[in-house]
């Protein structure tokens, strides 16, 4: 075998950054630089166009992964809601036989004996059982119960999923942490390998809160629990042993990466000023695709998000991975969405082999520095956090409650405007998907799960409601050259509204009087003038004049209406519909002037 190295960059010209900006200035012409190259997240961290080794360092985060993940892979951790103890075993059973590691069981509220039932055959020496984030310390008893009974307490690693300050996110009671601590400190040395206690932030996520949000706020969880167990007498190690992190891995696939490595790199610092001994174990992160961004409508397109979280899940450091459905979003966890839910980690797993590798985000440029730019904005959410006396009393104060809500206003206008589009939904819906409303299923945070397309998935089911279809005529003119693109533009935005375009994939009218006489024709009542800039100059005012004369109770004209918005507002324009708009009022406001909003 050859000794050569391969330089792949050895046959280009080195360039300085400066030239590099040169050129970028000579293209924008004047324009700004951050306004049309620099992005920025919704915790307001920049993100800039390009990225060089100034910009990052290189190197695994610290504590980046548990070694024995490089000879087994990650955890395959499937979700189970016990209704049905029969059924519920059934399906655990299948997906282990079929390649899933562990289970976790939404069990909260259920009877204890219904546990038993829903794990019989479950070997918890090599399957995990998780009990999702909860405050019923029976339930917890009777996991350990069986566990012990089975003769597994020494190997098993299973979640008990002790949760109390999620029980005050719930309830706004703090609950009785000191009799979980006891409870911790007891089962210790019985299961030396379990968590007993989850710091769940993903109720968080689903709601609506930032990453910088989420982080900070598992730090706190982290360090509220880290507290209440060496009250109990564990030591700070061996509180932090059984404490288990469940983070969210959404489709943003950078800000996935960098959040889980953002927040291990944090919690190894929370653990450094504690001056315990680093150890990778003591760090498990289970990572969980949020409700939140699953949608009803076109519910394949859950598939590619889930695909993605779970490599940028992987990717980040997540020690285990639960996939939700692709139907969760309608209640609906069939077989062919479990079995589709844990394929897409078992591909991933198996054929790409990208768990041989410790951090593969490390030594990105980009990923280095966001990564560490998100670690500083976490920590200053928790040192605020913390500054207000813990987690504990922002949760029951209602502070937590209160930025939830403000970030979430932020994000739905970032939605509204499509500034962040939900594929399938408010960008390339598809029309006749025959899909309606369905209740959600899944773990009861008692916070609100804000779907992100939820706001436009009400609109399509108003839509639905009507006994036909409702429809907007489209005035083109000119030829199909002269207004195909704002006319197909238009076409798929009121469809995200469930309201099909009618005159828009023929040749555009010849003059305002064709466009009129169309109009009458199609029975429509409101209608969207569509054209190329130079039929607007010459024919726009004279068109919507005759709309207005022919009925139509309202006209929008698609595209900026530049110099002619005076012009065209006298002749009763009543709209300008573009890119940026507020897509979700516009199209509400249409739903109301169709009267779809009163069925």
């Amino acid at each position: 075998m050859s000794d050569d190295v391969m330089g792949l960059a050895s046959e280009f010209e080195s360039a300085e950054r400066a030239e590099w900006d040169a050129a970028v200035e000579k293209v924008l012409r004047g324009r700004s630089f951050d306004r049309v190259l620099v992005s920025r997240t919704r915790d307001g961290l920049d993100i800039q166009p390009l990225y060089t080794a100034e910009d990052g360092t290189t190197g695994a985060v610290t504590g980046a992964i548990d070694p024995d993940r490089l000879n087994y892979g990650w955890d395959v951790r499937q979700q189970h809601r016990l209704l049905d103890p029969a059924d519920t075993n059934r399906a655990i059973i299948t997906d282990l036989e079929r390649g899933v590691t562990s289970v976790e069981v939404v069990a909260e509220g259920t009877e204890v004996y219904q546990l038993a039932e829903a794990l019989a055959g479950v070997l918890f020496d090599t399957a995990a059982v998780v009990l999702a984030p909860h405050a019923d310390l029976d339930l917890a008893r009777a996991l350990t119960g069986l566990i012990v009974e089975r003769g597994d307490g020494e190997t098993t690693g299973s979640w008990l999923g002790l949760d109390p300050l999620g029980a005050a996110a719930r309830t706004g009671a703090t609950g009785d942490g000191v009799a979980v601590a006891a409870l911790a400190h007891d089962l210790a040395p019985r299961l030396p390998n379990a968590r007993t206690m989850t710091a769940d932030s993903v109720r968080y996520v689903e709601a609506g809160a930032t990453p910088a949000q989420e982080l900070g706020w598992a730090l706190a969880t982290g360090v509220a629990y880290l507290r209440l167990l060496e009250s109990a007498g564990l030591s700070v190690a061996q509180a932090a042993s059984t404490i288990g992190f469940r983070l969210s891995a959404s489709a943003d696939q950078f800000g996935t990466i960098a959040s889980l490595r953002a927040f291990r790199r944090a919690w190894t610092r929370v653990l450094d000023a504690c001056d315990v001994e680093r150890d990778d174990t003591l760090i498990e992160i289970q990572a969980v695709t949020p409700r939140s961004m699953f949608s009803q409508r076109d519910p394949w397109v859950n598939m590619l998000r889930s695909t993605s979280a779970t490599l940028a899940a992987v990717v980040g450091g997540a020690e285990a991975v639960t996939v939700l459905p692709h139907s969760v979003a309608s209640g609906d966890a069939d077989d062919l969405a479990r079995r589709a839910a844990r394929n897409v980690q078992l591909l991933l797993l198996e054929e790409s082999q990208i768990a041989r590798i410790v951090d593969p985000a490390g030594g990105s440029w980009f990923v280095e520095s966001f990564t560490q730019r998100l670690t500083e904005a976490a920590w200053s959410e928790f040192q605020r956090v913390e500054a207000g006396g813990g987690m504990a009393t922002a949760l029951t104060d209602g502070s937590i409650q209160a930025a939830v809500d403000a970030a979430w206003s932020e994000h739905r206008a970032l939605l509204a405007t499509r500034a962040e589009p939900v594929t399938g939904v408010s960008e390339f819906p598809e029309l006749n998907d025959g899909l309606g409303a369905a209740d959600e299923a899944g773990l009861d945070t008692g916070w609100p799960v804000r779907r992100l397309a939820e706001p436009f998935e009400a609109l399509r089911d108003a839509a639905d409601r009507a006994n036909q279809r409702p429809a907007v005529f489209i005035a083109a003119l000119g030829s199909l050259a002269d207004h195909t693109a704002r006319s197909s533009w238009t076409t798929n935005l009121l469809a995200v509204g469930g309201i099909v375009a009618i005159g828009g994939d023929a040749e555009g009218a010849a003059s305002p009087i064709e466009a009129e006489a169309r109009f009458v024709e199609s029975g429509c009542a409101v209608a969207v003038v569509c054209s190329s800039d130079e039929f607007y100059a010459e024919r726009a005012v004279a068109t919507v004049t005759a709309l207005k004369e022919a009925g139509a109770v309202l006209v929008a004209l698609a595209g900026h209406p530049g110099d002619m918005r005076d012009e065209l507002s006298a002749a009763g324009i009543d709209e300008f519909w573009h890119m940026g708009m507020d897509v979700l009022s516009t199209l509400e406001h249409l739903h109301g002037t169709l009267k779809l909003d009163e069925r």
